[in-house]
């Protein structure tokens, strides 16, 4: 193995991270950081995600020789990528498993996280094939699965159908979409991410049901909610956006620059991670907002038990190369779970988004102001990754890792 491995993985991530998140620098210079601090902060976020294949690339080195590395190296990798997801808010963005719809096959059974799993098993088992003759085999066999595995060709029991509708605006004009939706006939008709913000929730008094993002007041805390308007139900965002939707570190950065003590920012509340489920038309269904969507604790919680999902969001100050990567997280849980999903975004890219990988999905690009239009069918049946969501894989990657440790300490 290389002499230096942590710097090399480190390297790696580094070149990796500056080309997929860069446009984490236009959404906080946006926000009125100023070019110096959002270079700072940018800067300090690749490092950081990068310190991860770093750890990554010692570990592989630490353990190069040990018998079971085959399991050592995804066990140590799933275990990276959840803590990545989780510490210091989490950023779990562009987890191996995301990067090619290719290999989704497993999305229904293992989710994005097992999916990064069966990848670095699969190489391990490529990368150690010396060591028996039948790791080439059974790394066929991952790669078949990930290629030809269910997620490819599920389909939807037959069940109830509803017509429903998604806005794109371009901009938050309340009268526009008020008049887009008075001349829909669709069912169900859904807005964009903070569209306005509300101290009461004026409620729909037509046949469609409206769901839309409102920012929302209670006890004078202000959510940034899915709301729908025909029966005032939400759901509160649980995983706000450091520096969008709130200053991280509890105020310790106030004194470098009026960026950080936005009274905008500092007002938004997060909300519960049990929150009682949407209903639309009678059914239950998932609500999410933004990036919530890509936290797997999150969207498990809301999309058990449910018929359809609702995603709301806002990319216009990402730039360019964000929407399109915040749309696969999208289409992989869609493909994960087994239902629609149903987007709205301000200025793209909004979607009607089928769970089958050969749909061919209705979108409104980037920029493009309009509505699409569809029949679709609700879903209450679970996969098994929602069932069961990561704590299988998690469990078995703690028990291997912490095997391989005590066994590292014996003496040879």
């Amino acid at each position: 193995m290389n002499k230096y491995p942590f710097l090399l993985g480190f390297a790696l991530g580094a070149l990796y991270w500056t080309i997929n998140v860069s446009w984490i620098f236009s959404a906080i210079n946006f926000y009125g950081a100023g070019i110096l601090f959002s270079i700072l902060i940018s800067s300090f976020l690749i490092i950081y995600l990068s310190l991860y294949i770093g750890v990554f690339a010692y570990i592989c080195s630490r353990f190069w020789d040990e018998k079971y590395f085959v399991l050592i190296a995804p066990s140590s990798f799933f275990l990276l990528e959840a803590l990545r997801s989780y510490l210091l808010t989490g950023v779990p963005w562009l987890r191996l498993g995301m990067l090619a719809d290719e290999l989704w096959g497993m999305l229904p059974l293992v989710g994005v996280a097992g999916t990064s799993f069966l990848i670095v098993l699969g190489v391990a088992l490529l990368a150690k094939a010396k060591q028996s003759r039948f790791h080439v085999p059974l790394s066929g066999l991952i790669f078949l699965s990930l290629v030809f595995g269910p997620g490819h060709f599920q389909q939807q029991p037959e069940s109830r159908t509803v017509k429903v509708a998604v806005i794109q605006p371009v901009d938050s004009n309340l009268t526009k979409l008020q008049t887009i939706t008075s001349s829909l006939d669709d069912d169900i008709v859904v807005w964009p991410e903070g569209v306005t913000r509300l101290d009461t929730i004026p409620l729909n008094n037509s046949k469609q049901v409206i769901v839309g993002g409102f920012y929302t007041v209670e006890n004078n805390k202000i959510f940034n909610s899915i709301v729908n308007l025909n029966n005032g139900e939400k759901n509160n965002k649980r995983n706000l956006v450091p520096f969008g939707e709130f200053q991280p570190f509890n105020g310790a950065l106030n004194n470098l620059s009026s960026f950080f003590v936005s009274p905008y920012f500092k007002d938004l509340t997060p909300g519960l991670i049990n929150q009682e489920k949407l209903t639309v038309l009678g059914e239950a269904v998932s609500g999410l907002i933004c990036w919530e969507l890509v936290f797997d604790q999150t969207f498990i919680k809301r999309t058990l038990n449910t018929g359809l999902i609702f995603h709301v969001s806002n990319d216009s100050w990402y730039g360019d190369s964000m929407p399109p990567q915040h749309f696969r997280h999208v289409k992989a849980r869609a493909v994960e779970s087994n239902k629609w999903v149903i987007r709205s975004t301000k200025d793209g890219i909004s979607a009607i988004i089928s769970p089958s990988l050969s749909h061919n999905d209705q979108k409104i690009l980037r920029g493009k102001e309009g509505y699409i239009s569809e029949t679709i069918s609700f879903n209450n049946e679970n996969t098994i990754f929602l069932i069961f969501g990561n704590w299988p894989l998690f469990i078995i990657s703690c028990l291997v890792m912490t095997f391989a440790m005590i066994s590292s300490r014996k003496p040879k």
